[in-house]
């Protein structure tokens, strides 16, 4: 009966002692199966991110390439909106660019004007040309003020360079003048030189005066100033009509100092 019971106990022990080494072997290739596990997913996974990687690539491609154009077309767009954005300011700042030189040259004339009046002229209007009748046989200018202006008649016009002519009809707004290179046109004058005494009237050019009367046929010289006499009552004493640029027998022809092609604006004067 002891070594029934001391069979057993030697029986039990190896019992134990195989259960333990099974559950070490056991635990041991578990351990083994999980490092080799995540070492072969570890390997899936990197081979699976190089060989998806080009074909990501591949695919997004054109999506990228179809971004990028859309960027560029954008970018166009907002470039020839600002060009546009560019031009117009340009355009504005040249409006505002012209009316400044536009403005600077009136201050300019009128300050001329004012500069250019003497102390025996009265001013009545300073007014613009706003229509021009040139041609042969008639030389005319339509300026901006009338009755409404106390403008009559037989009143002398001047700009800032010398005499323009004198109104021959008026409305209530505006008034019709008569230039001196005119034909019909007759302007008293006297050289400063010597204050000889002649009358001049509008060459058949145009762009003349001529002598018609010359007082003791006191011939001037090229070269010699013209200006009014005062004695026609019409227009104001001393103010510059000409310059003598020939002297044929007994007349001569002289260059008037107002530029006609040009007018812009006058004056409109009467002696005091």
């Amino acid at each position: 009966m002891f070594e029934n019971r001391t069979n057993t106990n030697i029986k039990k022990k190896n019992y134990s002692s195989f259960f333990l080494s099974f559950l070490f072997i056991l635990v041991f290739i578990l351990i083994l199966f999980n490092k080799t596990d995540y070492f072969l997913i570890n390997k899936i996974k990197g081979a699976g991110l190089d060989y998806a990687t080009p074909i990501t690539r591949f695919i997004s491609s054109p999506i990228q390439i179809i971004n990028n154009i859309t960027l560029r077309v954008n970018s166009v767009k907002n470039l020839e909106i600002e060009n546009l954005k560019l031009k117009e300011e340009v355009v504005r700042l040249k409006k505002w660019q012209t009316l400044a030189i536009k403005s600077s040259r009136e201050n300019r004339v009128f300050k001329k004007l004012l500069n250019s009046t003497s102390h025996n002229i009265d001013i009545i209007k300073t007014a613009s040309v706003i229509n021009q009748s040139n041609n042969l046989y008639s030389k005319l200018v339509t300026i901006n003020a009338g009755i409404n202006f106390k403008i009559k008649n037989n009143l002398a016009v001047i700009n800032e360079k010398g005499l323009v002519g004198k109104t021959v009809f008026s409305s209530k707004n505006n008034s019709r003048v008569l230039l001196i290179n005119d034909p019909s046109s007759s302007i008293p004058v006297k050289t400063l030189s010597d204050g000889a005494f002649s009358i001049l009237k509008g060459a058949n050019q145009g762009n003349f005066l001529k002598s018609v009367f010359i007082k003791g046929r006191k011939l001037p010289k090229i070269g010699d100033l013209l200006v009014t006499s005062g004695n026609a009552k019409i227009f104001p004493r001393d103010i510059l009509v000409a310059k003598v640029i020939d002297v044929k027998g007994d007349h001569y022809f002289a260059l008037p100092y107002v530029d006609f092609n040009n007018l812009n604006y006058v004056q409109v004067v009467k002696s005091k």
